[in-house]
């Protein structure tokens, strides 16, 4: 749980309904956050509506500056708490339908330059700490660093625990991930110097901390700001989006895939003997997720073109990990 109350009418199915998905394996965060706001929606909402049909219609409304994908993923959980709700034989159940929650849109990854990755990184190591967040300026630095070395996913790394990392040995596990796929990621020689030296530092301040990455001793960041640090990071910078693709967070797990296929190719490495490493290593839960990358690469990357030509006929058309 977020350790939120629930507050409308519907706070006991919702309880409820967390604990099934939890039940099931999942830690449903980004689900229960935006539960959460649909819960506090109703219990304004719910003395002037007509009907529960009627609030959660509303709910579902693209609403002004919000893009399709933002909306998918604000309504798709409140699709699947309508139907636990019609299961549970609630008499005013209703079912957003499927169309509302259309997949959604493909975004084009950011291919980072070099000049993207120093300046960036510049940017970051002279962050300042804050009243509210007194490790702001250490954290961020190591946590993007995470993204970018080992291209694990945001929430990964925001979630990491500071007992699944082992600094003498150089490996953090990762558990409950995407799929229920737990993995053991050994770290590069210099990202391991860098986190000794980081994790004594932090430890200083919050001796008893649960989260490698904390905010607080007992916190981590929460779903979007890692994604909205990276935006002002950007922005401090200097950079924009002048490939026509906006850079996001996330976008350093897909440069991991890339460089590691382009690295390969120009080395002569086998790629298909290859590719179910990177799955492994990356979490992906069958070798259809990693093929994905193999669609993008020979745009961007001249070296691979000519030499993947033969393996056209193993790329199916998959989509990608989302972020959360």
């Amino acid at each position: 749980m977020m350790g939120k109350a629930y507050v409308s009418r519907l706070a006991p199915y919702m309880e409820s309904f967390v604990e099934f998905k939890h039940s099931l394996g999942w830690k449903y965060e980004t689900g229960e956050f935006y539960l959460h706001e649909f819960d506090r929606y109703c219990a304004e909402n719910e003395s002037q509506a007509a009907s529960l049909k009627d609030i959660i219609k509303s709910w579902s409304i693209l609403r002004e500056n919000e893009c399709p994908n933002t909306q998918h993923v604000r309504v798709a959980p409140i699709r699947e708490f309508g139907k636990f709700l019609q299961s549970s034989g609630y008499s005013d159940s209703y079912v957003i339908p499927k169309k509302v929650c259309q997949k959604q849109i493909r975004t084009m990854p950011h291919f980072f330059t070099d000049d993207e990755i120093i300046r960036f990184f510049n940017v970051c190591d002279t962050l300042h700490p804050r009243k509210e967040n007194p490790v702001r300026h250490l954290v961020l630095p190591m946590l993007y660093r995470l993204l970018y070395c080992c291209g694990v996913r945001t929430c990964e790394a925001r979630l990491l625990m500071r007992k699944n990392v082992n600094l003498c040995s150089g490996y953090i596990d990762i558990f409950h991930s995407k799929g229920l796929k737990d993995r053991r990621i050994f770290l590069p020689e210099d990202l391991r110097s860098l986190y000794i030296k980081y994790d004594a530092i932090v430890n200083d301040i919050f001796p008893d901390r649960t989260y490698f990455f904390p905010v607080k001793s007992n916190t981590c960041y929460q779903c979007g700001t890692i994604g909205q640090n990276f935006n002002k990071i950007w922005r401090t910078a200097g950079l924009g989006n002048e490939s026509g693709s906006k850079a996001r967070a996330y976008d350093f797990r897909h440069h991991f895939a890339f460089a590691n296929l382009n690295r390969w190719i120009k080395e002569g490495t086998d790629v298909n003997s290859m590719l179910p490493y990177l799955m492994r290593y990356m979490g992906h839960s069958c070798l259809e997720s990693t093929f994905y990358y193999l669609h993008l690469v020979p745009e961007f990357f001249a070296t691979f073109s000519e030499k993947t030509k033969t393996l056209e006929g193993l790329l199916p058309e998959v989509g990608y990990d989302e972020e959360e």
